[in-house]
């Protein structure tokens, strides 16, 4: 039985920021639009955070029975490592997160329709399959891609539609940079791991591409993060929406700090990036 700290350490807390934010943007896109319903954003919210959860938990699972993370490192808990739960009893802590998911589902698609359903079963098979069965998707070219489409389009469309009972041009402009920076965080775990995967034959992005383009790549991402928003101003006529450029200081320092020191902490500086990007664009959705 996991002991509080261990189960924090399981669910990694820190890492459901990538979760919080498409849902407070598309809320205050949602908002905006003058039908926001609280109660079905707050339902929204907790579905996500618990289908998050149990991919972070999925991830703990999948990794170590697949022979990827043997030894206790940087970045994941290691309680199947360390011998405090077993592999069975991480992966039913998995399927209770998306049991209880499933359930506080039922009335955002009963409200809303089969569209949310389809949505939610998107994101629960790739959470899934990004580490579980015979080629999970961590192991291929495609998961900085399908986790950015899913933890950035897919829920901020979402949350838009559960909140509103609409889906505006909006959304799918503000999903853009937030899939940008959700990959980007993958992207810096990927190139922290890089040695580590190619041990095991991990056949990542990062890996097939190698460290000096994965490297700029991750700078791009960010880069195209920043100069994607005066196309959404033009675009909108929302001047506010440029906003997020006032962290553009704490981004360049980020990739200094990177390309100085390497990528040991480079999933915390893209989450923190993410995350102060991520707070400035709600709020400037709000001013429009």
């Amino acid at each position: 039985m996991l002991n509080a700290r261990q189960f924090i350490m399981l669910i990694r807390i820190p890492s459901l920021t990538a979760t919080a934010i498409p849902l407070l943007a598309g809320g205050a896109i949602a908002f905006k639009v003058g039908k926001f319903d609280a109660v079905l954003w707050i339902d929204m919210l907790i579905v996500a955070l618990f289908l998050q959860i149990a991919t972070n938990v999925f991830n703990e699972h999948g990794d170590y029975v697949h022979g990827i993370d043997r030894f206790v490192s940087h970045g994941f808990s290691g309680v199947i490592v360390k011998g405090e739960a077993s592999t069975r009893e991480v992966f039913k802590i998995a399927l209770a997160f998306y049991l209880a998911a499933a359930i506080l589902a039922i009335p955002l698609v009963v409200t809303r329709g089969p569209l949310v359903l389809m949505l939610g079963f998107i994101a629960a098979a790739v959470g899934f399959l990004y580490s579980e069965g015979p080629l999970p998707l961590s192991n291929t070219p495609l998961g900085e891609v399908l986790v950015g489409i899913t933890m950035g389009l897919i829920e901020v469309i979402a949350t838009e539609f559960v909140s509103s009972g609409k889906i505006t041009i909006s959304a799918y402009f503000i999903s853009v940079p937030i899939s940008m920076l959700v990959s980007a965080i993958l992207i810096a775990n990927n190139i922290r791991d890089i040695e580590k995967d190619k041990q095991v034959n991990r056949k990542t992005l990062i890996v097939l591409i190698g460290y000096r383009y994965a490297t700029t790549l991750f700078y791009l991402v960010i880069i195209f993060s920043y100069l994607w928003l005066p196309i959404i101003w033009i675009l909108t006529g929302n001047f506010f929406i440029n906003l997020p450029v006032l962290t553009l200081p704490m981004a360049v320092w980020g990739a200094f700090y990177l390309h100085k020191n390497g990528w040991k902490y480079g999933v915390e500086i893209s989450s923190a990036i993410y995350l102060i990007y991520g707070l400035a664009l709600t709020l400037a959705l709000l001013l429009i």
